[in-house]
């Protein structure tokens, strides 16, 4: 699990850990034992579904400590599910479909134009993605040559590797020494059933 090492890391004192698992739909035994151990704050890794869920279980029992979530719950679904139980839950996203940086907004009102919907983070980031292969297609000399498949790969790997700061929709973009992307996220926090910026 990623949150307790990189809690351990900052020196916060986890403690418990407690599980559940995915599509689960009662909480109460697993917010019961966290409300035991009186923490000073509650971090909740999961996707939005759980996390809206055990989010109001936390605040039908009681507990007023502030909550943290994982990525999964910084979408509008999870403000749905949580209801008024969401109030200043805290989460990060790279993409925020509020940002009013104009090109953000110029970006996600041509999005709801075409989808009639808003864009969410995947949304984002798959639109960065494609952008990002467009980049290394264009200047890492692919030919798209049958003869040269085994080279174009190896160019638009090159690429990726040496990507450095691609701006993309959702910020600024580069790749790690493991391949992951390395984003620069916002952190937001649900006020009035909202996501707004806590920069």
């Amino acid at each position: 699990m990623i949150f307790p090492a990189v809690l351990k890391e900052r020196n916060i004192n986890i403690l418990d850990n407690i599980s559940f698992q995915t599509g689960d739909i009662d909480y109460a035994a697993q917010v019961t034992r966290a409300k035991q151990a009186n923490p000073d704050g509650i971090v909740v890794a999961a996707l939005y579904n759980e996390g809206g869920n055990v989010v109001r279980e936390i605040r039908k029992q009681g507990l007023k400590q502030p909550v943290v979530g994982a990525l999964g719950m910084s979408e509008p679904k999870f403000l749905e599910i949580a209801g008024p139980a969401s109030e200043r839950t805290m989460v990060v996203m790279p993409f925020w479909p509020e940002n009013p940086d104009p090109r953000v907004a110029s970006w996600v009102a041509e999005y709801k134009k075409r989808a009639q919907t808003t864009p969410n983070n995947t949304d984002a980031l798959m639109y960065d993605s494609l952008f990002i292969m467009k980049q290394c297609i264009e200047t890492s000399g692919v030919t798209n040559k049958p003869a040269d498949l085994a080279r174009d790969r190896e160019r638009i790997r090159e690429c990726l590797e040496n990507l450095d700061n691609f701006e993309g929709i959702g910020g600024r973009i580069r790749f790690n020494a493991d391949g992951d992307a390395v984003l620069q996220p916002v952190v937001l926090q649900a006020r009035g059933q909202r996501w707004v910026s806590l920069r």
